[in-house]
């Protein structure tokens, strides 16, 4: 998974979590993410993406929803291919 900070300003991720459509998390790695930058985040832990479609949220340190996405079966089904927030 790639989050892409497209913010004017930099962001902690300390303390951040991915979370899937059944609530389990996985935490995202801690560091500073400067503005126009990505991050390749694995999935690890808690949280999943299903075979079927679903949905996954980027929670910040304060577990509020601060981006989510949709994706259907078709796409969890390309093998290699990121999901971008």
């Amino acid at each position: 998974m790639t989050l892409l900070n497209a913010s004017p300003d930099p962001v902690d991720l300390t303390g951040w979590h991915l979370q899937d459509r059944l609530g389990k998390r996985s935490a995202v790695p801690p560091r500073l993410l400067p503005a126009g930058a990505c991050l390749i985040v694995r999935l690890g832990g808690g949280a999943q993406l299903g075979n079927h479609g679903g949905e996954i949220s980027l929670l910040d340190a304060e577990h509020l929803k601060v981006d989510g996405v949709s994706y259907t079966a078709e796409q969890a089904g390309r093998e290699g291919w990121s999901v971008v927030f």
